[in-house]
């Protein structure tokens, strides 16, 4: 079998820094002497390079120049080609050879990106000892700048004195610097010289191009600063204005004298000094003997030694130089400014070694930590040193043999429950907080740590436990009393049971459960989570207690419940359950029916809905003829009696969110229903603040997070508010086991679903829309005055509506009916940006969702869209008859339907499967985050096989740009608290903040 031939060498690209202060660079091509390299094989080095937009664009047009190089070459002198072997009667010899040259930009930045560079490849170079050597200085002077050790320099460079920006010539830098030059391969400099001119010192090397990458680094990131006001004298104020023009220094500043101070300024860099540690010595074990506060100095440059005034004499000595003690007490007296009570502490100790009481240290550890390493003093504790909390965890057993692993527990059983406390991670007995609570100092060990504790936390836990430690409860009881209960004295940890109980309670519990098969008579295939979903539902059920699936929006909720429908109708293990009330949006009606006819045929479904629909005795017969009863929220509040009279086995609550406002009719009635189990599903359990998920909560689980003051007090005040973070979880730990939720981000859940591409688009506005913004804006700001509280209120909110209009289009806010153009030319910029991205959309053959907040405004473009694709554009709008929506969305989903569907964001924002179409278009901001994202969820679920762009129009310059970041704030706290409420914080602003606020910034009309 014939050898396999040795895979081609790649290119190798060198560098060399020249006197003129350039990056040249040369390739040295596989099999082609160095001298034949064109400096267009350096395309390599930028296709490797993974930002080389400099060095791409210089060599669009190359600045080129034959060099004489070192190089390695043969006794005949011919170079030797790249990937040859190694070969020792190699000699450097000079060799002419044409490189490229960077100047600025250029060169810096290439010099920083090699070492990220991808290579050896089919597209990629390998860099040279000499290159990646220069890319490792890069790198270092990349560091100081990041670390800000750098400093203003003075240098003369062809006659002129220069002022730039330098690393720090410390002791550590010149370390660095010594070791690199060591380092340094044989060729340094590549620029033409007569021969037997001796090679540079390396050191000098390292200088020149430390100095230029951190110049030009350091101008890039402090371009926008500008010296203020200062009286340093004609030199000094040269040198600074020199330092941000980048102008020479003039001769008239006397720069070569000035120069020599800056030099005098760095050396100080290289003397020794101290530093001041503050080091905490405990008692011995088993005595009383106080804390004690030993201060020592450190020296600088060997950060691991602490001498006492005697040592630093011994090492010094006797020599010249400053007095220790005199060191000593300059450094203490820096600490007593930081932290003043060292003062009193450290009075008249020469060598600062005291004896300090608890209080004092705690003191000194807790306000004066922080203080003093701000100031650069440390503070050393000892190793067994730590603060711990208590913290309750419950647990609950049978309360009589077999009750509490007994599958059939319902939450009316009564359980057996004892509270257990831990200090840290340590168990502990009432007895031991109480020993612990009697001590007379907030320091006392504990198991061989010292341990600082809260004495009065320690007390209350401790007669917690006494009178409410231990008993029996019911299921019920004993979850809402977790959940509402304000007395608590510590943070409870865990919750912890055995059998049906315990898996629930260990939240997540759907992980943990035995997994339900596919019921019989399912006409779909559950994907793996969607399976653990229906076995937790189940289990919840057999427990009686409520269920929040959350998962996001497109993973199939309804596909879960109408499975837990078919396994519980199917399982044949006692008498057939009794009907299921279903309640969602009257948008939701049919799909509902749609997907239990496709999914589970088997069912019977009843829409209760129209005016036909039955009542009384009537509606009690078609229920219990049914399995499942699908009505609207609206139509609960309507026929709230009859339906109440059912006695039903389950009430189900989609889009649950629907009743997070407690005060309204619709949630009241949903109260009233009586069912034996209760489930709500929604994508969003917090919309926009706690309440909502106590809300939805409290409609499965009565009673379980307490009333809504109680609740305000006790969570949302002090995570929403404050920022607490032991109430959020404590309310995690509570709530988990009753919501299961699952997102499209976690790869376990939704392989197989595409990406998701966010953008934020802006749009100028034209003058027409800047006129009218500034007119409105007017107005608001010269009624402001006299308006009252409510009054001006009012006035905020319908500005801000009037201004929407104006950002989306004249004729939406104006409501004249004039044209959507004004002689063929767009009277809104969002408006040509969504012509660009439907014209786009159409010639790729794809289709395209568009949401507005304003009916008004779906009237007015549904005729624009329609004439500009040629095809019918529909709006679906809350005003439409459910019937008329269903077909609209049938009509959409074909593939030889609209290409465009306009949709009204309240009323198509949720429930809808809508991919057939990959791209979104939000064409004004809702307040609220979550709504935006239900409305993205249409196209993006299960079932969309392509990417979905989502582009989001905000008008540049206006109040729909500056809410657009508040709006981006909110979304990062949606994982798990999203403060605020609507746009009501804009009308508590004062005038000034608020014209600030809302007034056009330049950029915002276009051309």
């Amino acid at each position: 079998m014939p050898a396999r031939p040795p895979a081609p060498a790649a290119p190798r690209a060198h560098g060399a820094w020249t006197r003129a202060g350039t990056l040249a660079l040369w390739v040295e091509a596989p099999r082609r002497p160095a001298g034949a390299a064109r400096p267009a094989d350096l395309a390599a080095l930028a296709a490797a390079a993974p930002r080389a937009v400099h060095l791409a664009a210089a060599l669009a047009r190359p600045v080129t120049r034959p060099l004489v190089l070192e190089l390695p070459c043969t006794p005949a002198g011919r170079p030797a080609a790249a990937g040859a072997r190694p070969r020792a009667d190699l000699r450097l010899r000079e060799v002419a050879v044409p490189v490229v040259e960077l100047r600025g930009d250029a060169a810096v930045d290439v010099l920083t990106e090699v070492l990220d560079a991808a290579g050896p490849g089919p597209a990629g170079a390998v860099a040279g000892d000499g290159l990646r050597w220069l890319a490792h200085v890069a790198r270092g002077a990349r560091a100081a700048v990041d670390a800000g050790s750098v400093v203003p320099a003075l240098g003369e460079v062809g006659g002129e004195h220069l002022a730039r920006w330098v690393p720090l010539p410390d002791k550590r830098f010149q370390r660095w610097r010594t070791a690199l030059a060591e380092l340094a391969p044989a060729v340094l400099r590549a620029e033409a010289r007569p021969p037997r001119t001796p090679v540079p010192a390396a050191g000098a090397l390292v200088d020149e191009v430390c100095a230029a990458v951190t110049d030009l680094l350091v101008s890039r990131r402090t371009a926008h600063v500008r010296p203020g006001p200062h009286d340093l004298g004609p030199a000094p104020a040269a040198w600074l204005r020199a330092l941000t023009t980048g102008e020479t220094v003039p001769a008239g500043a006397q720069p070569r004298a000035l120069a020599h101070r800056v030099r005098d300024w760095h050396r100080s860099a290289d003397e020794t000094g101290y530093d001041l540690v503050l080091r905490v010595l405990e008692p011995a074990p088993g005595e009383e003997a106080p804390w004690r506060l030993h201060a020592r100095l450190r020296p600088v440059d060997e950060p691991s030694l602490t001498l006492t005034l005697e040592q630093v004499r011994a090492e010094s000595g006797g020599g010249p130089g400053e007095d220790p003690l005199l060191v000593l007490m300059a450094r203490t007296a820096q600490a007593a400014a930081a932290h003043p009570p060292l003062k009193r502490l450290l009075a008249g100790a020469a060598d600062a070694d005291v004896e300090v009481g608890a209080e004092d240290l705690l003191d000194l550890v807790e306000v004066g930590g922080p203080r003093l390493t701000a100031a650069g003093v440390a503070l050393q504790l000892p190793r067994h040193w730590t603060r711990r909390t208590v913290g309750l965890a419950l647990h609950a057993g049978a309360a009589q043999p077999g009750v509490v692993t007994d599958p059939r527990l319902r939450r009316a059983d009564l359980v057996a429950f004892e509270w257990r406390a831990a200090l840290g991670d340590e168990p502990v007995t009432e007895a031991e907080l109480r020993a612990l609570a009697a001590s007379r100092e907030p320091l006392v060990r504990f198991r061989g740590e010292w341990v600082q504790v809260d004495r009065e936390a320690l007390r209350r836990s401790a007669e917690f436990l006494r009178r409410r430690g231990s008993g029996r409860a019911t299921v019920l009881d004993l979850l809402t009393g977790l959940g509402s209960a304000r007395d608590l004295p510590a943070a409870v940890t865990g919750v912890h049971a055995r059998g049906a109980l315990g898996e629930v309670l260990a939240g997540g519990a759907e992980a943990h459960l035995q997994e339900l098969p596919d019921p019989p008579g399912l006409a779909a295939v559950l994907r793996p989570y969607q399976r653990r979903g229906v076995t937790w539902l189940a289990a919840m059920a057999r427990l009686g207690l409520g269920a929040v699936l959350a998962d996001d929006m497109g993973l199939g909720k309804t596909l879960q419940l109408l499975a837990l429908e078919l396994h519980e109708r199917t399982a044949g293990d006692g008498p057939p359950p009794g009907p299921t009330l279903l309640v969602c949006p009257t948008s939701l009606v049919g799909n509902w029916a749609a997907e239990a006819a496709r999914f589970t045929p088997g069912l019977r479904v009843h829409v209760h809905h129209g005016p036909g629909r039955p009542a009384g005795e009537r509606l009690a017969r078609t229920a219990a003829a049914h399995d499942l009863v699908v009505t609207t929220y609206g139509l609960l509040v309507r026929d709230a009696a009859d339906l109440a009279a059912v006695r039903w086995r389950r009430l189900a609550l989609d889009e649950a969110q629907h009743v997070k406002n407690v005060a309204t009719r619709a949630a009241r009635a949903v109260r009233a229903v009586p069912a034996e189990h209760r489930v709500a599903l929604t994508g969003t359990p917090v919309e926009n603040r706690l309440e909502d998920l106590r809300a939805v909560l409290d409609a499965v689980n009565p009673g379980l997070l307490g009333s809504a003051a109680s609740f305000r007090d006790t969570f949302a005040v002090p995570v929403e508010k404050l920022g607490h973070t032991a109430p959020a979880r404590r309310l995690a730990l509570v709530t988990r086991p009753f919501v299961l939720r699952r997102t499209k981000t976690d790869p376990a859940v939704a392989p197989d679903l595409p990406e998701r591409l966010e953008m934020t688009v802006r749009a100028n506005l034209t003058p027409e829309q800047a006129a009218l913004y500034r007119a409105v804006l007017d107005r608001m700001l010269a009624r402001l005055a006299d308006a009252d509280d409510l009054g001006r209120r009012g006035l905020v909110l319908g500005t801000l509506t009037r201004l929407a209009q104006v950002c989306n289009h004249p004729a939406h806010y104006l409501g004249d009916g004039s044209g959507v153009l004004h002689r063929g030319r767009h009277r809104s910029g969002k408006l040509a940006v969504l012509d660009d991205v439907v014209a786009t959309a159409l010639a790729e053959g794809e289709k395209v969702l568009c949401f507005t907040r304003f009916a008004e405004f779906g009237h007015l473009l549904a005729p624009h869209l329609s004439e500009r694709t040629g095809r019918r554009v529909p709006f679906l709008h809350g005003g439409l008859t459910r019937s008329r929506r269903d077909a609209v969305v049938a009509e959409f989903a074909r593939e030889d339907g609209p290409a465009v569907l306009l949709l009204s964001l309240r009323a198509a924002g949720t429930g809808l499967n809508l991919t057939a179409a990959n791209h979104v278009v939000h064409l004004d901001r809702w307040w609220n985050p979550a709504v935006e994202d239900q409305a993205t969820d249409r196209a993006h679920r299960i079932g969309q096989r392509r990417a979905v762009q989502v582009r989001t129009l905000v008008s540049a310059g206006t109040l729909e740009e500056k809410v657009d970041e508040v709006i981006a704030r909110k979304r990062e706290l949606a994982g798990s608290v999203v403060g605020g409420g609507g746009e009501r914080w804009i009308t508590e602003l004062d005038d000034e903040a608020l014209h600030d606020l809302l007034r056009l910034g330049a950029d915002a009309v276009g051309d």
